[in-house]
């Protein structure tokens, strides 16, 4: 088969026309003895593949087979890997499509398959959790995750559910089970249940510094993976006031996985329909892994993982060559830091500083002075007069960075790609950008924003002023491996 399995991973390459379900889709992740291990969705069913660096992946394979339209995992969808010190236990969705509507029978359910080495499973057949009636309306049960709560000694286990007599669109809440044994299930509580969203989706809880978080992904408003906090594990649980999403409106269906020091956000990035930049969002795509990083004041940023940053080892040779706008150069060549400096009061300025890879990691720290209006990187620049040309923008009195490329049009899924971002008081940032064919991921300080950019060639790369001036504290570029295909 062919796919990517360099940072980016992907079961297939994109093509025009591709049909749903055929990219990766809600990735499960689980760790163990230094492994990663993704389960995924795709063609209907449960798929997985290792890493141990989130930069390559590999031992792709089939995990459950789905079955026939006429049993309960027609369609095999998320759920939860757990280990309970001798065998591994994987909970997930079983939709059947053809029992909506009928009498006695659930579009979704609740299923269980059991293995001794993560490697060969076998579905429990005699086990089956239907919609819980008694305390849930029925038309949302799916997404199970089971964990062990050290608080309460017992594995619980989430699932997306909504209120039995809530509204329709607003009644998504987080129903919560317990067991002793990790097999048989009672009822606890309700712990969230906010009156916001149609369902809250592919959950997660963790503890990190003392506090609770709840990771979920909802579709009401546009595809969103957001968290919310609490003190105990029972609630309340509220949003941060400032940003309640990690990545992007694109970025969805992601899970936390945790090595015992660091935890990581797995997630995936979606493709577009057709491949283009105007077509719409499609359900499913390449994987996407962001560190988390805990703030003082309890909230949560991310940031690129490490191992990706040190996979990236050789340096682009740069070249200054200023385009717009005054610019002072302390050195026209080589690799090294570069110390510039740019002012252009009258409007837009940028000065061109490396022809980019296919693969490339761009390092900046840049500073500005007071009432600049905007600075950022211009990347994927083609063109003697920028025929093409992406940039990431921090709109510094707006307080947000954005996204974007040449060539919009005012189409169905014609938007801004944002972020909020909160600038620091000495006016300076830290920014990685890393571009691999058409993904983009850019973090500002410990603020994510992932996107698209079809069609563009790797081109040039610099640094950009409106209306103030930039200094270049630091610029590096750095070339990574080609995207290889699936063994």
């Amino acid at each position: 088969m062919t796919g990517c399995n360099y940072i980016f991973y992907t079961p297939e390459y994109q093509y025009e026309g591709m049909p749903h379900g055929e990219m990766c889709g809600d990735l499960m992740p689980f760790y163990k003895d230094g492994v990663y291990t993704f389960l995924y969705l795709y063609k209907y069913c449960i798929y997985a593949i290792e890493t141990k660096d989130f930069v390559h992946y590999d031992h792709f394979r089939l995990v459950l087979q789905n079955g026939t339209p006429q049993e309960q995992d027609w369609h095999a969808a998320t759920g939860s890997v757990c280990w309970d010190g001798e065998k591994y236990y994987f909970y997930y969705t079983g939709f059947c499509e053809g029992n909506r509507g009928k009498a006695g029978k659930y579009e979704q359910a609740i299923l269980r398959a059991v293995s001794w080495d993560l490697q060969i499973w076998e579905k429990d057949r005699d086990y089956i959790f239907y919609p819980d009636e008694e305390h849930f309306a029925g038309r949302h049960w799916r997404d199970p995750h089971v964990f062990w709560n050290p608080v309460l000694g017992k594995y619980c286990m989430l699932v997306t559910a909504c209120e039995k007599d809530g509204d329709k669109n607003r009644s998504g809440c987080t129903a919560v089970y317990v067991s002793e044994d990790i097999r048989s299930w009672t009822y606890y509580d309700t712990i969230c249940s906010p009156r916001i969203d149609p369902t809250l989706e592919c959950q997660d809880v963790f503890q990190m510094n003392g506090r609770w978080y709840l990771t979920y992904s909802s579709y009401e408003k546009q595809w969103e993976t957001k968290y919310k906090m609490a003190d105990s594990f029972k609630g309340p649980w509220v949003p941060p006031l400032w940003d309640e999403k990690f990545d992007g409106r694109d970025f969805y269906a992601a899970k936390t996985v945790s090595d015992g020091i660091n935890r990581y956000l797995v997630g995936w990035q979606s493709i577009r329909k057709d491949c283009t930049n105007d077509g719409r969002y499609v359900w499913g795509g390449n994987v996407i892994v962001h560190q988390l990083v805990p703030r003082e004041n309890g909230e949560l940023g991310v940031k690129i993982p490490d191992t990706i940053l040190q996979s990236f080892s050789k340096r682009i040779s740069l070249e200054q060559i200023p385009k717009s706008g005054f610019w002072k150069c302390s050195s026209k060549t080589g690799t090294a830091d570069l110390l510039t400096e740019g002012v252009s009061k009258d409007g837009f300025g940028w000065i061109q500083l490396g022809a980019m890879k296919n693969v490339c990691l761009i390092k900046a720290r840049l500073q500005w002075t007071e009432g600049t209006h905007a600075v950022g990187i211009m990347f994927h620049v083609s063109g003697d007069k920028m025929n093409q040309w992406c940039q990431l923008r921090l709109e510094l009195g707006h307080d947000r960075m954005v996204l974007e490329r040449s060539g919009k049009t005012e189409k169905d899924q014609f938007f801004e790609e944002t972020r909020p971002v909160h600038f620091k008081e000495d006016r300076t940032v830290q920014i990685f950008i890393l571009t691999s064919n058409d993904i983009v991921a850019a973090y500002v300080d410990d603020v994510a924003l992932c996107g698209r950019c079809y069609g563009f060639t790797p081109g040039n790369a610099g640094v950009f002023a409106e209306y103030g001036s930039v200094q270049v504290q630091q610029f590096e570029m750095y070339e990574g491996e080609e995207q290889n295909e699936i063994r």
